[in-house]
């Protein structure tokens, strides 16, 4: 029996227990191996699953490795990074709440923030635009910096949020490397940031900073205000 036969009956018996199982106490191996049937046509995804692990350390960084490094692992070409990505971008936009949803403050934010920044190794800036009532409108990506530090376009925030007709505006980033604290330059940027949109009539509720799993809100400082333009959410 030669070697595509073996491995297109290894593939029938994984998608048939996966089907009966209904998913179910699939390994990250198994579950990527069968992604990976998609874009690899006669090569054992098994042992291309394992290098992707051995590359990022998890399923999650797996997904959100940059295309051009999942290309450096072996076997990975450009048919099945494209997959991946393809497929952490479709995850994001249906864990997106829907448009005009209620948002409920910091608490709901965090999870509509928390997709984009797991397995994050760099620092991240999102803008969460919500309407008069608090309803979501989107998440919008700002900008992506090294492993410390962030820049990016105030016009691309203001044009976002004036043509979608934003009334509040969220803001966070990541600290990859750190503690969810905000530094100086976090709080001049939230100031000029709350500057910015107050002649237009936007207003910036809070910026929240995420790392290793926990959340700082500019708004739990007790000199808030001199940042932020809270309203009821």
């Amino acid at each position: 029996m030669g070697d595509a036969s073996i491995h297109a009956g290894h593939r029938k018996r994984l998608k048939q227990a996966m089907l009966d199982s209904n998913f179910n106490g699939m390994s990250d191996i198994n579950l990527l191996e069968a992604l990976l049937f998609y874009s690899i046509s006669r090569s054992n995804t098994n042992e291309t699953a394992h290098k992707l692990l051995q590359a990022f350390g998890s399923i999650d960084a797996v997904f959100e490795a940059d295309y051009e490094d999942l290309l450096l692992v072996d076997g990975i070409g450009e048919n099945s990074a494209f997959l991946i990505k393809l497929v952490n971008k479709t995850r994001k936009k249906m864990e997106s709440p829907k448009k005009g949803s209620i948002v409920g403050g910091t608490t709901g934010a965090a999870e509509c923030f928390r997709p984009y920044f797991l397995a994050e190794k760099n620092e991240k800036m999102l803008a969460l635009l919500l309407d008069n009532a608090g309803g979501f409108i989107k998440v919008v990506e700002l900008g992506t910096g090294v492993i410390n530090s962030v820049s990016f376009d105030n016009r691309k925030l203001m044009e976002a949020a004036m043509r979608c007709g934003c009334a509040t505006v969220i803001l966070a980033h990541n600290h990859p490397h750190g503690l969810p604290n905000p530094s100086n330059d976090d709080l001049r940027l939230t100031h000029n940031i709350r500057e910015m949109l107050r002649p237009v009539g936007i207003r910036l509720y809070d910026h929240m900073i995420y790392a290793d799993g926990d959340w700082f809100c500019i708004s739990e400082r007790e000199d808030a205000a001199r940042y932020l333009t809270r309203v009821d959410l």
